[in-house]
């Protein structure tokens, strides 16, 4: 199963123009070409992340409920992560699964890889689902407020018309049920 990408004359990257820095994010303007047309556009870099499904025997899924200061709001995600330099992808699904929900899985497979917000961001996140999940004890980072949520799937999706949700979860929760379907068949 490929993606769709038409063949088209590519822009060209004029220069990054580094705008300030924060703890996670930096801003840039980057400035392109592209026929006979100079375009200006807002670029935040963040890099890699990960997502995890976290599948227990029973079905359900490992969420966490989690405080986000850039909404100022209680939101219901799955847990995921920044993966840190030179680290492996399973390595940082890993730390982010056990710091966060106190699990650790004997089976963490790759199902997604996608752009989270292309029109002003480079993060890539890529999807895994966890099984055989083995509870070792949470260690959240400092700055997060979060506890774990246990809920099927359908219970997940139930609930995404009561109030504003989390799009990287629902599409992993999406995406974990199709495959999960594909699988049964």
């Amino acid at each position: 199963m490929g993606v769709f990408v038409l063949e088209e004359e590519m822009p060209s990257v004029v220069s990054d123009e580094f705008l300030c820095r924060g703890r996670r994010v930096s801003l840039f303007r980057r400035v392109v070409a592209y026929r006979g047309r100079v375009l200006e556009k807002d670029l935040v870099r963040f890099g890699r992340a990960i997502v995890i499904v976290p599948v227990l025997d029973d079905g359900r899924i490992v969420f966490v409920k989690q405080w986000r200061a850039a909404v100022n709001a209680w939101l219901l995600e799955l847990p995921a992560g920044r993966v840190e330099p030179d680290e492996d992808l399973k390595e940082a699904a890993q730390r982010e699964l056990r710091e966060e929900t106190g699990y650790v899985a004997e089976e963490l497979t790759q199902i997604a890889t996608v752009y989270v917000s292309p029109g002003y961001s480079d993060e890539v996140q890529t999807i895994f689902v966890a099984k055989k999940l083995r509870y070792v004890g949470a260690s959240p980072e400092a700055g997060e407020i979060l506890r774990t949520v246990y809920m099927k799937p359908e219970e997940f999706l139930a609930n995404i018309g009561t109030g504003v949700a989390d799009l990287k979860s629902l599409a992993a929760i999406l995406l974990y049920l199709k495959l999960s379907s594909m699988q049964q068949h």
